[in-house]
């Protein structure tokens, strides 16, 4: 008897987070590839995965910046469901087949060394006077608004920069920083 066995191929650095490592993830990355901009219950359905393990393999996938989560928007009802989306060059485009091809990589899908986003973030508070939330810092420097969030609060606890408003969080550089600099 012989068995059909399907081979993958080994992650390397540069990819190992870019492509599904599980049976399960490879199906939600294909119903996400098929299905951009659906809920994590209609991508789990069409999956054919379990309702509660979609939401936690995308909110993975949005802490290795490979998806984006849009917050659904509120009608009236209960909380609406958030949208998920390919962030990276794996979402093929109108000139690439569905088939597996070499991934290109863009500014973006790539990963910063750590603390790297930390450093982005405060120069991007030095070159820019005022106070800013992780949202618009984040789309200057085309990163997740939640990165750049966590970046901030590590900048705030080493004393670079304050939280000047709670609701809603902004965030400037601190003010010995800022005179040192002049």
């Amino acid at each position: 008897m012989s068995t059909n066995r399907t081979l993958r191929a080994v992650p390397t650095p540069e990819t190992d987070t870019a492509k599904p490592s599980t049976e399960t993830e490879e199906k939600l990355w294909q119903a996400l590839r098929n299905n951009p901009g659906s809920t994590a219950t209609a991508l789990s359905t069409a999956a054919g995965i379990g309702k509660s393990t979609a939401p936690k393999i995308l909110t993975r996938w949005e802490k290795d910046g490979l998806v984006a989560r849009t917050a659904g928007i509120a009608d009236g009802g209960s909380r609406p469901a958030d949208r998920w989306s390919i962030t990276t060059d794996d979402q093929p485009t109108d000139d690439q087949s569905t088939d597996d091809q070499p991934r290109m990589h863009s500014e973006k899908s790539q990963r910063l060394a750590p603390g790297a986003l930390r450093g982005m973030v405060e120069d991007y508070l030095r070159d820019n006077s005022g106070e800013f939330s992780p949202n618009a810092i984040g789309k200057a420097l085309d990163r997740s608004s939640g990165a750049v969030h966590n970046a901030l609060e590590k900048l705030v606890e080493s004393g670079y920069v304050v939280r000047t408003s709670d609701k809603p969080k902004k965030y400037s550089l601190a003010a010995m920083t800022a005179a040192t600099m002049e």
